[in-house]
């Protein structure tokens, strides 16, 4: 079984949870890479969020930044988007006050913000996503990248079902 590291976007609001009202405090992120599960790494994760004490829990607001890996849905490549994860989350506290499947924080006042993360990357990917604006994809005949060179592939722009009907048009 493999051993699970701890999240590196834990953090401890406990002191938080007994200040008064309206306390807030800044934090920034400034990750080279961070794994936020076993199927997504972020490279890099920077941003600002403000942490605020609120009557129900605590409340997260900011925006992290960071690029997601694609595949290409034009011409098959690699790529990088550029992503701008919003935060504007309310973190419930006691737990049991919490209305289901929202957020809340253990008795412990951590917060593992690894999970919400996760969830806004995966909103901001693209359903088909491309690596550049002018990608040109890939040769429907060859399959040569396009944005490599042009191919040497004759084009025909008729049905090969109508081909006998072409020699009408050469007589």
């Amino acid at each position: 079984m493999e051993k699970q590291h701890p999240s590196r976007l834990r953090f401890n609001f406990g002191f938080l949870l007994e200040a008064t009202l309206g306390t807030s405090r800044s934090v920034e992120l400034n990750y080279p890479t961070v794994q936020i599960s076993s199927d997504l790494t972020l490279t890099p994760l920077t941003g600002v969020f403000v942490v605020t004490r609120t009557g129900e829990g605590i409340y997260l607001s900011g925006v992290l930044n960071s690029t997601l890996e694609i595949n290409c849905v034009r011409c098959l490549e690699d790529g990088n988007i550029v992503v701008n994860l919003h935060i504007d989350d309310l973190f419930y506290y006691p737990p049991h006050a919490a209305p289901e499947g929202d957020y809340v924080i253990g008795e412990d006042g951590f917060i593992d913000l690894a999970p919400l993360v996760r969830e806004l990357a995966v909103l901001e990917m693209p359903i088909q996503p491309i690596c550049k604006p002018e990608c040109q994809g890939l040769c429907v005949e060859c399959g040569q990248n396009l944005n490599e060179g042009d191919c040497n592939c004759h084009e025909d722009d008729i049905d090969p079902r109508m081909a006998v009907l072409r020699q009408l048009l050469d007589l």
